[in-house]
């Protein structure tokens, strides 16, 4: 697992990595892995909906997993949101994993702000 309490910009609408997980060891051939991961974010200015997104790896390329659904904000543009992924896959003849949390603004003009957050990923 890997958290964060300082800070982390979420550049206007730019796809972002909060946090990562770092590599994961890898038991055995065959693995079923599970991620959780969570943030609070201060939206940016003119922010309507933010989509939140685990990865495969330490970049916003990283194989996607899951669904990446936007969630449109609850409160005005500038408030704190609680944003939470959870991805599940089976990995086949790799020694490490590693996982990242990414957010997307839409429709910002200003910058987000990530205020704390955390990854967890299970492997069996």
């Amino acid at each position: 697992f890997t958290v964060f309490t300082a800070d982390g910009t979420l550049t206007t609408t730019s796809e972002t990595v909060i946090v990562s997980s770092g590599p994961v060891t890898v038991p055995r051939n065959d693995a079923n892995v599970c991620i959780f991961a969570t943030t609070q974010l201060t939206t940016g200015a003119a922010t309507t909906a933010v989509t939140p997104r685990i990865r495969r790896g330490t970049t916003s390329s990283g194989t996607a997993l899951g669904e990446a659904n936007a969630i449109t904000i609850g409160a005005a543009a500038g408030s704190n949101e609680q944003y939470v992924a959870l991805a599940c896959e089976d990995r086949t003849a790799v020694a490490t994993v590693e996982y990242s949390l990414t957010l997307t603004q839409a429709s910002a003009t200003g910058n987000g702000t990530a205020l704390q957050g955390g990854i967890l990923v299970l492997v069996r």
